[in-house]
This record gives structure tokens, C-alpha cells and sequence, in this order.
């Protein structure tokens, strides 16, 4: 035993521990709540976690000594470090600061676990270890790229992997912009290796890398990265001309930043030419605008991210928590260009996140790892540690990573990367570790030996409670949905995901909250069966707690209230309880206090209203969407739908023309067919036909409509339009011919009403 403990084996434990977390990018797993995150998260965590072990270990069983030299990484990381965890303190919700939620798995904790990886990295990594860890980088780099492009040619491959089909590859990355970022990071680290390698096997091998790598970035198609990779390039050729000392190599660099200047400037001034198209590059610069869903979207981000750093400038509202500004802040304008996904918990540009997560301070601080990566290539160039290859190289992938910072906010992947390099250029200007581990000591009982044994017990427990018990959680979750054909098991499976009690568990319960709310069509039938009725109503006062619990740790966040509202929606339909339907007003107002241009607030509010019978608190709250934003066109249609239900059918047609004449598609199919029936049971024909045909404008392709409106024309003794409908049917739906040519030579042959009587017996 003692000789699997010697020093040489804890150590090289370490060292195998931290090439493992190379592999950390390709880890993905569709048996996890959030297949790309919540596994790789936690692997990475508890590969940090346990190397951590060791080393307490090694600390308290060896002398060592700590390296007397000033390295700058460590006092800027651990400065930004300790303003996290204070502008944590006081934020708005403390708890998700620390740890965030499972679709980020970001927070203070996961920060400290970097932190913990550059340590160990600058304690345990030489220069063999440094080529050992980059080259195996580059390996599993391209295991992504092979992934990545498989995706993109399925065919071609003849191999099916997980969201295969063509457009930006994801890989196993699960975002383009990730895919692209650490692509470039390997392509960087081959091209250093290359200039290093002395064998020319060796060279041809990280040649090929690189244009692999290549590839794959492009296949990711991201233009901020792209923009930074450029402008990356072009600085570290100007400074090539300015500093190399083959003049031929440096006409040919001066040659090659002409063309391509001209060229790219060529594509962004004619997009719409056959090259630029022809090509992923120019056509990717070619799209570059400042107008458009993204970037508009983008901007209201930013915006938001200005207005909540200067109302907390000092320490920022904390990591995690910029969803609270975006929500006080949201414009409603943000539904005109990305309706779907009106919530943001990152700005999307990482440097404005620093700036309101952390304020001021943690900004500046933050400035610390652009500046001293290029003070320690500056240094090293000027004091020959490095060469000149190796400075350009360098300075190019911080200028690229920084830029691409610009358009996204960062990841695990990225963060890993940026760990290091930085820490790699430490190393090439120190070359040496910061620590040294010397001869063995006598275990005694005290102090050291107290807080040691107390650190390994916090760092075990750390290990359960916050990364396996998180992944039970996910894959409880994951199996309630696997079992669909079970509706009992699938809340048993939910309930078991909640009893977990991690810390994390916000998505955990609002995927609980969405399965429910999403039952909402198939009540009346669950209600009819004593079991399953039952068991729902377990569920919803279960997940009810939850919810609860979530808004506690965050009572800022509007989405949690509306999501409360919504469950308390179904709740009220299967308790009949009017509770809940005040609890369920008081939670949408509450999400409307904290966010009040979210207009999906608003009609969740309406859907209340609605449910409980009054139509026209409803109608006020879709109104009132429509006062703060005009231009979004649903709105319209959940008027119309408001009006529809109170039984005012002039108005829903009035309404209904807005947004069809608006051009936007009404999502239920029905909806004209049903305000046709209304008119109908009215004894109002004229105005169902006028309703049929606004239906057949707003959606030329559904036959449901035409069918009737060719039966109401039928009915008017409107026969040619009667006719013309049919033939409508016919094209759109070949099988139909055979139907619509009895119906067509009934009504010629002057047997209308015999054919009404007949579609009505139907």
C-alpha cells in the first residue's frame, strides 16, 4: 500500500486526472436533464475534486515549498474569485449565485473548481507535462471535429449521430459558437507544436490537424468568432512585418493582408455574388449587419445589461443573477424579432456579463488576464524565453478569444481553455511550478493535520451533494419523460427527481411544472379516471412546494411567478378551488411588477381570467399587451380569441383581420371554423362566410376551412365560389378528388340542396 502512495504515484494521479479533463468537451449524454451541460459539468468538477484530495494529501504528508516569484494569474484570479463570492453575498438571490441552475451549472461554485484547475495545472506542469496535455487536447479536439462534421454529412458517412442533418454543426458542444471557440484554441495549440516539432511526420500530422480543425470551425459558421480569428491574424501578421527578419516572408505576409483585406472587403460590399456565396468565409462576412432579429435581440441584452451595471455599479447584482435586470428592463420590442425565448440569463456578450454580474471592480480585475497575457509574451519575446512564432501565435488566439467574447457569453468548454492559456504562458516565462513537493514528514495531530482532514471531508461531501446526487436528479427527470405510455410512473419519476433536494434545482422543478401545465388538454379525460386524478393532484401540490421553494432562493425572477401562475391555472381546474385562482392573479401580477413589457405575462393572466369566467378582466390584461407593444401581432390574436370566448363574434372577426391582414398565421387551426359556428348559431351566414374566407386568407392550405366555406357558399347559392373552393381542395389535397368531383357534378347538375342534406347526414 505504501508504495501506491509514494510521491511519484500521488503525483503522477494528478497529473493523469488533469489530461483527463481534456475530455471534458466531449462528454455529452442523452440520459441527463440537459444532455450537453449537467454530465461534462459534473465530470470536470469531480475530476478537479478529486485531484484537489490528492493533493491535500500530498500537502500534508510532504514538505514543500512555494515559489517566490510573482505570478500575476493567480493574484488577478484570486481577486476576481473574492469579488464573486461578495458581489454574491449581496445579490438578489445568493444561493443561485453559488450554484446557478443545471442548464448553466456556472455560479461561484464552478468558477472556484477553474480556479482550483489553474492551481493545480501551475503546482504539477512542466514542459513534458504541457506537451503531454496539449497534444492530447488536440486528439479529442478531433474527435469533435470528426463529430462535427459528421453531422453536417450523414449521408456521406453513412453514420447517424445525434442531431445530424445539415447546418451549424453543434457536435458535441451542443452551441456552434462553442464548437468554433475551441477549434480555434486547437487549432492554435497544433500550429505550436508545429513550430516546435523537429520530425517530420510530426509536422505533417499537425498540419493535417489544423486543416481538419479548420474545417470544422467553418462548418460552425460563426461570424464573431470568425471577425476575431480575422482581426487575431492580421495584428499578428502586422506584427510579423514589423518584427520578422526574412524580408522575402515578410512581402509575401504584406501580400497576403492586401488580398485578403480586398477580398473580404468585396464580399461585405456584394453579398449577393456567386464567389462570396460559393465560399463559408466571405459568405459569413458578407452577412455581418447591425440590423436583424440577433443582433436587435442582442442589443436589448445589452441594453438592459448598461441599466442594471449602472444601478449596481460597485460589485455588480452577481453571477447568476442578470436575468433580474434583463426582466426589469426587457423591451417588449424583443417579441418582434425572438418571441420564443424572451427570457435571457446571460447578456450574450461575456465582457458586459463581468461588467453587471461584478461591477466595476470584478471588471477591472477582469481587464487583469488580457493585460497580463500580453505583458508575459511582451516579456518573454523581449527576454528571449520565447521566440517570435510563438509570441505571434499566442497574442493571435488572445485577440481572437477576447473578440469572440464580444458576441457570446462563455462556457465550461471555453473557460477550460482560457485557464489554459493563460496559465501556459505563465509557465513559459516562469518555467517553473509553483510549488515543490520535498521529503516526506511525520503525520502529527494539529493544526495542519486538523484543517486538512476538515478540508477532505468538506471536498467528499461537496462531491455528493452538489455533483452525484445533481446527476441523479437529472436522470430521474429524463426517465419521467422516457416513460410517456405511463402517466402515473412518469410523476412517480418526477417525484423521485424532487426528493433528490439539490441546491441546483430550479430546472428540475420547472421541468416537473411544464410536464403538468402541458397536460391542460387532457384534464377532463384525467379527471373522469379516480386514479390518475389522484395522483395529479398529488403532483400539482408537490411540484407546487417546489415551485415555492425555487421562487425563495430567487423571488426576483419573473419567469418562476408566471410559470406559479400557470400551474395554479391547472390547479384551479382540477381542485375547483378558487384559491387558486387568486394565487394564480397574484403570481402574474407579481411577473408583471417585475417585468412589465413580458407580454406572455399578460396572457397568462388573461388565461386566469378566462378559466374562472371573466371575460373581461381578460380582455383588459390582452389590452393592456397591446397598449405596451401594438406591433406584435399575437396580441391580435389572443384578443380576437378573448373576444371569441365572451361571445362578442363582431369584435373577434374586427380583430381577427388585424392580424391576418398583419400577415401573422393563427396557431390554432380551428379558430376561424369555430367563430364561423358562432355566426351560424346566430342565424348570421353572411358573417361565418366572411369568417371562412378571412380563415382561407390567413391560411391558404387548411382544408378544414374551405370545406366549410364551400358549404356555406353551397348554402347561399353561391355556386361558382362553391365550385372554385372545392378545386382549391383538390389541388392542395389530390386525394380528395374523388369527393370533390361528386361534390362539383352535384351542384352543376342543379342538386344543391340534395347534396346538403347529404354532407349533413355525414
Amino acid at each position: 500500500m505504501e508504495k501506491y502512495l509514494s510521491k511519484e504515484n500521488l503525483i503522477k494521479s494528478i497529473k493523469y486526472l488533469l489530461y483527463a479533463t481534456t475530455i471534458t468537451p466531449a462528454i455529452m449524454s442523452g440520459s441527463f436533464l440537459f444532455p450537453y451541460i449537467s454530465a461534462r459539468t459534473v465530470y470536470f468538477r469531480v475530476v478537479i475534486e478529486l485531484a484537489v484530495l490528492i493533493t491535500i494529501f500530498l500537502i500534508l504528508r510532504y514538505k514543500i515549498t512555494i515559489e517566490k516569484k510573482c505570478h500575476y494569474f493567480f493574484y488577478v484570479f484570486s481577486a476576481f474569485i473574492i469579488v464573486n463570492i461578495i458581489s454574491s453575498a449581496f445579490s438578489l438571490a445568493p444561493l443561485i449565485s453559488w450554484f446557478s441552475d443545471i442548464e448553466r451549472m456556472w455560479g461561484v461554485f464552478t468558477l472556484i473548481h477553474l480556479f482550483l484547475f489553474y492551481l493545480l495545472l501551475k503546482i504539477f506542469f512542466k514542459g513534458n507535462e504541457w506537451k503531454i496535455f496539449l497534444n492530447t487536447s488536440i486528439v479529442v479536439s478531433l474527435y469533435v471535429a470528426f463529430y462535427g462534421i459528421a453531422q453536417y454529412y450523414p449521408d456521406l458517412f453513412g453514420i447517424q449521430v445525434y442531431q445530424a442533418g445539415a447546418g451549424r454543426i453543434i457536435s458535441t458542444l451542443g452551441n456552434s459558437a462553442y464548437v468554433a471557440i475551441y477549434m480555434v484554441f486547437n487549432m492554435f495549440f497544433a500550429i505550436f507544436l508545429l513550430m516546435k516539432s523537429g520530425k517530420k511526420w510530426q509536422k505533417y500530422y499537425y498540419i493535417l490537424t489544423t486543416l481538419i480543425l479548420f474545417f470544422a470551425f467553418n462548418l460552425a459558421s460563426i461570424r464573431g468568432t470568425t471577425l476575431g480569428l480575422l482581426a487575431g491574424l492580421t495584428i499578428a501578421s502586422l506584427l510579423y512585418i514589423l518584427l520578422g527578419k526574412n524580408k522575402k516572408f515578410k512581402i509575401s505576409v504584406a501580400l497576403m493582408l492586401i488580398v485578403g483585406s480586398l477580398t473580404l472587403f468585396f464580399a461585405f460590399t456584394h453579398p449577393e455574388n456567386k464567389i462570396v456565396l460559393n465560399n463559408g468565409l466571405t459568405r459569413r462576412i458578407s452577412t455581418i449587419t447591425i440590423s436583424g432579429g440577433t443582433v436587435e435581440t442582442r442589443l436589448i441584452g445589452w441594453q438592459a445589461a448598461w441599466q442594471g451595471f449602472k444601478e449596481k455599479s460597485v460589485f455588480g447584482v452577481g453571477m447568476e443573477n442578470y436575468h433580474t435586470v434583463f426582466n426589469k428592463y426587457f423591451n417588449s420590442d424583443y417579441y418582434l424579432y425572438a418571441p420564443s425565448e424572451p427570457y435571457f440569463d446571460r447578456s450574450h456578450n461575456a465582457w458586459l456579463d463581468v461588467l453587471v454580474m461584478n461591477g466595476l471592480i470584478g471588471f477591472i480585475i477582469f481587464l487583469g488576464f488580457p493585460i497580463f497575457i500580453f505583458y508575459y509574451l511582451v516579456k518573454s519575446y523581449q527576454e528571449e524565453k520565447i521566440k517570435l512564432d510563438e509570441l505571434l501565435i499566442f497574442i493571435a488566439l488572445t485577440i481572437t478569444y477576447f473578440i469572440h467574447l464580444i458576441f457570446v457569453f462563455d462556457d465550461l468548454n471555453s473557460y477550460i481553455y482560457f485557464v489554459v492559456l493563460f496559465a501556459f504562458i505563465e509557465y513559459r516565462y516562469h518555467k517553473t511550478t509553483l510549488v515543490e513537493f520535498k521529503e516526506e514528514t511525520k503525520l502529527e495531530f494539529g493544526g495542519k493535520s486538523i484543517i486538512g482532514t476538515a478540508v477532505i471531508i468538506a471536498v467528499i461531501v461537496a462531491m455528493y451533494n452538489y455533483n452525484i446526487k445533481t446527476l441523479q436528479a437529472c436522470n430521474a427527470t429524463i426517465q419521467a419523460y422516457m416513460n410517456g405510455n405511463n402517466l402515473e410512473k412518469q410523476l412517480q419519476l418526477f417525484d423521485k427527481s424532487l426528493e433528490y433536494d439539490i441546491v441546483a434545482s430550479r430546472n428540475i422543478t420547472l421541468s416537473y411544472v411544464n410536464f403538468l401545465t402541458g397536460l391542460g388538454g387532457n384534464l377532463p379525460n384525467i379527471k373522469k379516471d379516480p386514479q390518475l386524478n389522484e395522483a395529479v393532484k398529488q403532483a400539482l401540490i408537490s411540484s407546487t412546494e417546489a415551485l415555492e421553494k425555487e421562487i425563495s432562493k430567487d423571488s426576483y425572477n419573473a419567469m418562476l411567478y408566471s410559470r406559479k401562475a400557470a400551474l395554479d391555472n391547472i390547479s384551479f381546474i382540477m381542485f375547483e378551488d378558487v384559491k387558486y385562482a387568486q394565487t394564480a392573479i397574484d403570481a402574474s401580477n407579481q411577473a408583471i411588477k417585475l417585468s412589465e413589457e413580458h407580454l406572455q405575462y399578460y396572457y397568462t393572466l388573461a388565461d386566469t381570467y378566462l378559466i374562472t369566467g371573466n371575460t373581461k378582466q381578460a380582455i383588459a390584461a390582452i389590452q393592456k399587451a397591446i397598449d405596451i407593444n401594438g406591433r406584435y401581432r399575437p396580441n391580435f390574436f389572443n384578443l380576437a380569441r378573448v373576444y371569441f370566448i365572451d361571445n362578442q363574434l363582431d369584435k373577434s372577426l374586427e380583430t381577427a383581420k388585424i392580424f391576418v391582414r398583419e400577415k401573422y398565421k393563427a396557431p390554432q387551426d380551428n379558430f376561424f371554423a369555430m367563430l364561423a359556428d358562432g355566426f351560424v348559431k346566430q342565424g348570421n351566414i353572411n358573417k361565418a362566410i366572411e369568417a371562412l374566407e378571412l380563415g382561407a386568407q390567413d391560411n391558404e392550405k387548411n382544408t378544414q376551412t374551405l370545406v366549410q366555406l364551400a358549404k356555406l357558399y353551397l348554402k347561399t347559392s353561391q355556386n361558382d365560389k362553391s365550385i372554385a373552393t372545392v378545386k382549391k381542395i383538390t389541388e392542395i389535397d389530390p386525394n380528395s378528388k374523388r369527393d370533390s368531383d361528386y361534390f362539383i357534378n352535384m351542384v352543376r347538375q342543379g342538386r344543391g340542396e340534395e347534396l346538403l342534406k347529404q354532407l349533413e347526414g355525414k
